[in-house]
């Protein structure tokens, strides 16, 4: 009987929790409806996983990582520096597959955080690509490697830069403006002798692209085997001039800056390639 007694008395002081506490929850909600004084999240959430299965006698596994940052970035049109999140979800179809082709995607969104109520809205863009890997940049890009190419995009509006096998060089000009140089190996449908695209870019967007060919077909398509090994440097001669140097196996493609640009009219070629601005790619 005391036990009975008990648990109605424990009834009882549950239901005058609930009598006092329930109004008090629905003036929560109704003055942060109301624009009052309660403070609340506005929240996102990502899962990250992995998962593994055996198909035909071979393991298989899936991963995806979620990430959120956020990082300051000058918007296209806008001086001002803006406080941005950026929520990277980076998905590996097999991790255990060594081909490293085709078996990935990258999803990036960017929301402005001036205030709290703009997480509630919809991205300023949403970048999704193939990939496997993925690195946000504190200069304000996002590096893709998807198999054996590389490919830079803007944090500033998801924009793609350039594309670069092995590495890129990264420097800064007058007012520490920083700007970016790569070397990609031509694609296969592009113009017969081409051997390689060379991009000169910023943060917020593409300057310039050179394209370097070779009169020898047979010559281009060896030379391109060899882009990989690039590694692009930028000097300064004695005078002050700032100059781009590329070493090939045949020979280091000299080309001297301008200002902003690249000024191939000047630049010190090795016999037996031509280098020409190029815009009809990508």
């Amino acid at each position: 009987m005391r036990n009975a007694w008990t648990f109605i008395a424990g009834l009882m002081f549950a239901g005058f929790v609930m009598l006092w506490s329930a109004p008090a929850a629905v003036l929560m909600m109704v003055l942060a409806a109301s624009g009052g004084h309660v403070n609340l999240f506005h929240a996102f959430s990502g899962e990250s996983l992995f998962g593994a299965r055996e198909v035909d006698g071979r393991l298989e596994a899936r991963m995806v990582n979620v990430t959120f940052r956020p990082m300051m970035l000058v918007l296209p049109g806008d001086p001002r520096p803006r406080r941005l999140l950026l929520r990277l979800e980076v998905m590996d179809s097999d991790v255990f597959d060594g081909s490293n082709q085709g078996l990935g995607r990258v999803r990036l969104d960017a929301w402005p955080l001036d205030q709290s109520v703009d997480l509630m809205h919809p991205p300023l863009y949403t970048l999704v690509v193939p990939g496997r890997q993925a690195l946000l940049d504190d200069s304000g890009m996002m590096n893709v490697a998807n198999g054996n190419r590389h490919s830079a995009y803007s944090l500033s509006s998801g924009q793609w830069l350039f594309d670069y096998d092995g590495t890129f060089a990264s420097f800064a000009i007058e007012g520490e403006q920083r700007r970016y140089l790569a070397a990609a190996a031509a694609d296969d449908e592009m113009p017969p002798g081409s051997v390689a695209v060379v991009s000169y870019a910023g943060p917020q967007g593409l300057i310039t692209r050179l394209l370097v060919t070779s009169p020898d077909t047979t010559r281009a398509r060896l030379l391109r085997t060899s882009v990989s090994l690039i590694r692009p440097t930028v000097r300064v001669d004695p005078a002050g001039g700032r100059w781009v140097d590329l070493a090939m196996p045949a020979g280091t493609i000299r080309v001297p800056m301008l200002g902003d640009t690249l000024d191939i009219r000047r630049a010190e070629v090795p016999v037996g390639l031509a280098l020409a601005e190029f815009k009809s790619w990508k």
